[in-house]
């Protein structure tokens, strides 16, 4: 059964059953789903020859795949999001619907709590690259599509004003990751992964990256009162974070200027990502020489070959057929021939429907020692 497969006939179980709340979104996609998809990808891109980046990755398990798999030397990438990074599952079950609902992403927000600080661990450890938000916002009235149907909730969260925050907070300000490692996981190893390094992702001449100034210890606290995103509610609303960017700079233009946001329409630009980066695929190249298969050169083999017909291998067959070799057990059991050692075929039963037994006919030998019998006493050998 594929995954689509299986999500589907479980959200079907689980309709059935009256669950349509939010609730059934994460029920029907357990964590075991998740990984096997995870390690699936992975097996094939292997055998493909081919780099992997695995995006949303929500659980432990999935985590703990691409970490053992990278271990291995596959070239794989895991990304976990600020939404897993920050938060948890748990708001699935709230009884407000409203809440609940906000919180429905692709693959889901995991119940158990301690998912986030695990995520954040392998993150510090090069165990998981880089950070993403799968940023995609839907307001309650577009959420309430799913009103009925938890199949119909529109998946998506916020994150992309909030995730350097998250990042930090969790990260550095909790001591599992230092500032530079901070600065990789948000910007340099992305630029690296999608070929637009140096010239993004550093701060160097000649280079075009977006300069952040950074204040680590001021906080502020997260609402949807105050955020610059275009949804009515943030799945991180109340959560006070450390980190606050206080000044922007991209082409040489102030975009924020002391915490607030000034950008002038029409700024952006696209920044091309060409293919094949070296970063990624360096390590490619390198396993596909490593693994180039080796062919033996050897003298050919100049000796006799056996050449059998078709017709005297007949012939051999007739003449088995014509001698066969003939039991001369006989009676109720059925046994096969004895082996071309004359042995019996020690894989023949000796059961019988009767109560015969298969060597019931043979002599018997006494079963008791006689000492002192009738007549005198006996003269043991033993």
């Amino acid at each position: 059964m594929s995954t689509l497969s299986f999500l589907l006939q479980k959200s079907k179980e689980l309709l059935a059953k009256g669950i349509t709340g939010p609730e059934g979104h994460a029920q029907c996609r357990p964590v075991e789903v998740e990984e096997e998809a995870a390690n699936r990808a992975i097996t094939i891109a292997d055998q493909a020859r081919s780099p992997l980046y695995i995006v949303h990755v929500m659980s432990k398990p999935s985590a703990n795949i691409i970490a053992k798999a990278r271990k291995e030397g596959k070239v794989v990438f895991g990304e976990p999001i600020a939404a897993g990074l920050g938060t948890d599952g748990s708001h699935h079950y709230n009884k407000c619907w409203r809440h609940a609902a906000a919180h429905v992403m692709g693959p889901p927000l995991r119940a158990d709590p301690s998912t986030p600080e695990y995520l954040m661990d392998l993150l510090a450890n090069n165990d998981l690259q880089v950070t993403g938000t799968d940023n995609c916002t839907f307001n309650a009235d577009q959420k309430a599509l799913g009103k009925d149907n938890f199949t119909k909730i529109p998946n998506g969260v916020n994150g992309v004003e909030d995730r350097m925050s998250i990042i930090w907070e969790k990260g550095v300000y909790s001591g599992k990751m230092d500032p530079c490692r901070f600065v990789a996981v948000t910007s340099t190893t992305a630029a690296k992964m999608f070929n637009i390094y140096p010239k993004k992702g550093r701060i160097a001449v000649g280079s075009d990256a977006d300069i952040v100034i950074w204040n680590g210890d001021e906080t502020r606290t997260i609402s949807a009162k105050t955020h610059h995103q275009a949804v009515d509610f943030n799945i991180f609303e109340g959560m006070t974070v450390h980190g606050v960017p206080e000044y922007v700079i991209t082409g040489g233009s102030i975009v924020m200027d002391e915490g607030q946001l000034k950008v002038t329409q029409g700024l952006g630009r696209f920044v091309p990502t060409p293919p094949n980066s070296q970063y990624v695929y360096g390590r490619i190249d390198a396993r596909e020489k490593a693994k180039e298969p080796v062919k033996v050169d050897r003298e050919p083999y100049t000796g006799p070959v056996v050449e059998v017909a078709a017709q005297e291998m007949n012939n051999i067959h007739s003449k088995r057929a014509d001698n066969p070799i003939v039991s001369d057990l006989t009676g109720e059991f059925h046994n096969r021939p004895p082996t071309r050692g004359g042995a019996r075929n020690m894989q023949d039963s000796s059961f019988s429907l009767s109560g015969h037994q298969y060597d019931e006919n043979a002599p018997k030998r006494p079963g008791t020692k006689v000492s002192n019998p009738p007549g005198g006493k006996s003269t043991a050998f033993w």
